[in-house]
């Protein structure tokens, strides 16, 4: 016999309401067991679901975030004006990053964020970061003065230098932005260049109104079609780097920046990488098949314990 639609919409409401549900007191203790501690540092990366099972607003859920930290942690959000395009797309429009009205793309948990009291936002044309909590304005400082976004001199290599928890909130490690770090940090192993050759234009419009401009590196073409995340997320999970588990009808994953770092260079002084190197026809007649373009030196370079981090 056939269920109505409707009738089975309406069992998994009654199923999560009596038996998937959770509160702001659960999601504390939750985040306590898992690691998160007062004072640390927490990148959150969300997709807010109706049926999550979490009792309260999104508000009320990101109050419980802050409350985990306290005043002496902080809590960061990106907030990308733009999705289902990439960066060059999105710069080549020309519209401007407004920090003050510019809407988060990056889902309701990090709009709702981006309203609070006491979150601030990096002058970044295509990764701005959301920030509340101890030295939230002194996180965010200078975004807008480097050309590489996640770079070495971007708030992203300072989740790395305070050990943030980064953490995913039913949406999985693709959206995870420092790990985009990490390809920065691993660029001169890659066999084709990271970064397209010249940065594009870009503009923010401070809490001023003054409108700045912005030279931006955006990830090559090469680069973006050669990355293999599944090789890098497969290392991380058989490490039990990268963790993952349910709260309710939630499903969490976690890593810290610092694990996700020694995870990307385990992997490569393995001599696997998380970047493939391209494939082009062989010139000489006498080989068959392909071979990859600059193999041998990916691989003696890969196993250099050089800097690494990121997305």
């Amino acid at each position: 016999m056939d269920i109505p639609a409707n009738s089975l919409k309406n069992l998994k409401r009654w199923v999560i309401r009596h038996w998937l549900a959770y509160d702001e007191r659960a999601l504390r203790a939750f985040l306590d067991r898992i690691g998160v501690r007062a004072s640390d540092t927490l990148m959150v990366h969300s997709s807010w679901r109706a049926l999550n099972g979490f009792q309260g607003t999104p508000a009320q859920f990101c109050a419980a975030l802050r409350e985990s930290v306290g005043e002496s942690g902080l809590v960061v959000m990106p907030s990308l004006t733009y999705q289902n395009q990439s960066s060059a797309e999105f710069l080549a429009i020309g519209k401007p990053m407004d920090v003050r009205r510019s809407p988060s793309a990056m889902g309701l948990l990090s709009e709702v964020f981006r309203r609070g009291k006491g979150v601030v936002r990096s002058l970044s044309p295509t990764h701005p970061l959301l920030a509340w909590g101890h030295d939230a304005a002194k996180f965010i400082a200078g975004h807008e003065q480097t050309d590489r976004p996640f770079g070495p001199d971007s708030p992203f290599s300072r989740l790395l230098e305070r050990d943030a928890l980064i953490l995913c909130v039913d949406t999985g490690f693709e959206s995870i932005t420092f790990t985009h770090y990490v390809e920065d940090r691993f660029a001169d192993t890659l066999a084709v260049p990271l970064y397209e050759p010249e940065p594009m234009p870009g503009t923010v419009i401070d809490r001023e109104g003054n409108r700045i401009d912005c030279p931006t590196r955006v990830l090559s073409r090469e680069a973006n079609r050669l990355r293999r995340e599944a090789r890098l997320i497969d290392h991380l999970q058989r490490n039990r780097l990268l963790l993952a588990r349910r709260l309710g009808n939630t499903r969490f994953t976690w890593i810290r920046a610092t694990d996700l770092l020694a995870g990307a260079e385990q992997l490569v002084a393995s001599g696997l990488h998380f970047f493939d190197a391209p494939v082009v026809q062989s010139l000489d007649s006498s080989a068959t098949g392909h071979e990859r373009v600059g193999q041998s030196s990916h691989r003696r370079r890969a196993g250099v314990n050089g800097p690494a981090a990121q997305r």
